[in-house]
């Protein structure tokens, strides 16, 4: 059995690592946030990249909660 993901982790890691630490919940979306952020901070769009930044914590703490949902469902 796979250990489960921590919510709490997840939260942290989005909080100081953005969408870097999105890859802990979501390999995907933390390729799909960093590229996104990336144009958004080198285009000057800082309010825009804050929001970014709060829909990568939400993200993860989501992606986290439905992949702990699924290891407890396979039980």
């Amino acid at each position: 059995m796979a250990p489960y993901k921590s919510v709490a982790g997840a939260l942290l890691f989005s909080v100081f690592l953005g969408p870097v630490g999105l890859l802990y919940g979501s390999v995907l979306g933390g390729l799909l946030m960093t590229s996104i952020i990336l144009f958004v901070i080198l285009n000057q769009f800082y309010f825009i990249a804050f929001i970014c930044w709060l829909i990568c914590c939400i993200w993860n703490v989501a992606a986290v909660e439905s992949y702990n949902k699924q290891l407890l469902a396979r039980n």
